[in-house]
């Protein structure tokens, strides 16, 4: 791994941190409206499956080891949050959209939209699992309540697809500038 890539990473690990302080409570639901999902989605597009998964999976590590990096402050206690899930499905989600994005042949924002939605799917998929899972049986309420709250994340879903269009139309940009060479020429090191 060399250095470039190392950075990028810890620029979108520094990303994905600052978009979980952006929240906005949603009614009826116990995980709020943050804009983590789009700074995930976009290491997965930008940086590439594993790189972006690689930002992600610092994120959590930071986290759980107790630094106030999600959106309630940090901890391995967290996981016993209902929002949890979401995070569990950040790297996979990550993962997905960058495989996917980077075996397109001819690049068009449909597909990198398209790339970036299918991304979403393994993040909801477990996010939701988990939070009816600790709703219902950690936090011990009925399973009607548990599942009562799942209607609210559609307020979330069409957030994320919003976003996921906004990184599609940015894609290209963001992409230019992570692959852009330096213009000078460099310098050998005599030593190696």
């Amino acid at each position: 791994m060399n250095t470039k890539r190392l950075v990028y990473i810890a620029i979108f690990t520094a990303l994905i941190i600052v978009g979980g302080f952006i929240t906005v409570p949603v009614p009826y639901s116990p995980t709020p409206l943050s804009f983590q999902t789009l700074f995930v989605i976009m290491a997965g597009l930008v940086l590439g499956g594993r790189d972006g998964a690689a930002a992600v999976l610092v994120y959590l590590v930071m986290g759980l080891f107790g630094l106030p990096v999600f959106t309630q402050g940090g901890g391995v206690g967290y996981v016993f949050k209902p929002s949890f899930g979401y995070l569990i499905g950040f790297p996979i989600g990550a993962l997905v959209s960058g495989v996917l994005c980077s075996r397109i042949k001819r690049m068009t924002r449909g597909k990198v939209f398209l790339s970036a939605l299918c991304g979403m799917v393994p993040i909801y998929i477990i996010g939701i699992t988990y939070q009816v899972l600790i709703v219902y049986l950690y936090l011990g309420k009925t399973f009607a309540a548990a599942v009562a709250g799942v209607p609210a994340i559609l307020v979330l879903a069409v957030k994320d697809a919003v976003l996921c269009g906004l990184t599609a139309s940015v894609y290209p940009s963001l992409r230019r500038a992570v692959r852009r060479r330096p213009s000078t020429k460099a310098v050998k090191d005599p030593v190696s």
